[in-house]
């Protein structure tokens, strides 16, 4: 029987991938459950979705040879915190009404969240969202089949309009950097492979903030709109969305529009089990577990709970709000793989440090906000290197070198889907 303590992680995003593997297996019995046993470098995923790599090189398996904790696919669904024990559901659909427990010594929330609707009716049913590489797989797909629809014969001109026509709904990196790499492709290759749709081809962005890329200064966010109108692709801020259909979608301002894509990149809401933990959590906006700066949650009457940490995207610091971002996921991974690695002796409070933010908008540009902004050619040197690092794994930033290479010699694996 083990003597170590029992670390149970919640969630396999950035934070618990990169705490499974730094908390040291020496000192502690590790376990992480997730419902999935890959992690996915969501950096990665736009570039994955629109052909510049193999879908399969922006996720990282959970289980590798240098993994040395337990891993059980699985949902929590309910913690007891006075008895230290996790109630969870198998992952599966045949296993979904069973129902086991794991106790812990201390556990770690950092669940993630899901996508929001905001109850805009349609949406569910009709749009593709962009969190995991499933998803960069649909809209591959749903790529392909939008471009040989179009190419059929007797097929109206209007009808090829509305299919190869893009909505993206959000305004933030990953909305932007899909619409960046749309239209790299369909300047690009698309041009060469399907000649007779040269021109036919459009991407909307679609936002209801007043500006593109929030967290960017105003100057940067107006160059990055700039630079995406250059490459020809319709940017409507202000807009509020009422309506969905398989294709079509209406706004309060524009009425309604065709498309052939939806691609849903905008807003976050908590998954079911932060709803449900009796624990203090934000009152405003997404709903998210708060913490003190140990990262220690607090129960609702305001005194913390021993042996319970909160991080990611699911929890905040109380006072000290910061966004939904890997950046920040990591931070604060790294925070308590010391506290834990330390015995717990280390007592510094967390601090988060600001890195630079990169965004590519198309044709070798971006925009790049940190100790120094700039924007153009360096920019996208940045962003992609960026790419290279965010891969966790050398085998992946290997094979990733190579496609870029393939792609340059023989077109993008988008195609031969």
């Amino acid at each position: 029987m083990s003597s170590k303590e029992k670390v149970v992680i919640i969630g396999g995003g950035w934070g618990g991938y990169r705490l499974g593997y730094g908390i040291d297996h020496r000192k502690y019995d590790i376990t992480l459950i997730a419902p999935d046993n890959t992690s996915a470098v969501t950096p990665l995923l736009a570039s994955a979705a629109c052909g510049l790599f193999d879908p399969r090189l922006a996720h990282e398996p959970i289980r590798r040879k240098d993994f040395h904790a337990k891993y059980i696919k699985a949902f929590v669904v309910d913690i007891d915190f006075s008895r230290q024990v996790l109630v969870c559901q198998p992952a599966f659909e045949e296993l979904k009404e069973d129902r086991f427990e794991v106790s812990y010594d201390r556990v770690i929330l950092t669940p993630g969240c899901r996508s929001n609707t905001f109850g805009i009716p349609g949406v569910a049913e009709n749009a593709i969202f962009v969190k995991t590489v499933a998803n960069a797989n649909t809209v591959r797909t749903r790529l392909n089949d939008i471009l040989e629809m179009a190419s059929l014969p007797g097929i109206s001109e209007a009808r090829q309009r509305q299919l190869l026509h893009i909505v993206i709904v959000g305004g933030g990196p990953t909305g932007i950097e899909v619409a960046a790499e749309l239209t790299d492709l369909f300047e690009g290759d698309l041009g060469v492979l399907f000649p007779h749709l040269k021109g036919l081809t459009s991407v909307s962005v679609i936002d209801v903030a007043p500006q593109i890329l929030a967290p960017f200064d105003q100057r940067l966010s107006e160059y990055a709109c700039s630079a995406l109108k250059t490459n020809k692709v319709k940017v409507k801020l202000n807009c509020h969305i009422v309506n969905v259909t398989k294709d079509t979608i209406e706004t309060r301002e524009s009425g309604i529009t065709g498309y052939g894509m939806l691609i849903w990149a905008t807003g976050n809401r908590s998954i079911p089990l932060v709803d449900q933990l009796q624990l203090r959590k934000t009152e405003h906006g997404l709903v998210r577990i708060l913490t003190d700066d140990h990262l220690n949650v607090f129960s609702p009457d305001g005194n913390v709970i021993p042996n319970v940490f909160a991080m990611g995207d699911a929890a905040d610091i109380e006072g000290g709000t910061l966004p939904t971002t890997a950046e920040v996921a990591i931070q604060k991974a790294d925070y308590l793989i010391r506290l834990f690695n330390s015995g717990l002796k280390d007592t510094r409070p967390f601090k988060y440090q600001q890195r630079s933010l990169v965004t590519y908008t198309g044709a070798w540009d971006g925009v790049v906000q940190g100790q120094r902004e700039y924007t153009g050619y360096g920019a996208w040197l940045s962003w992609r290197s960026g790419n290279f690092f965010w891969t966790r794994s050398w085998r992946r930033r290997v094979l990733m070198c190579y496609a870029w290479f393939m792609d340059w010699l023989d077109g993008r694996e988008i195609i031969r889907n």
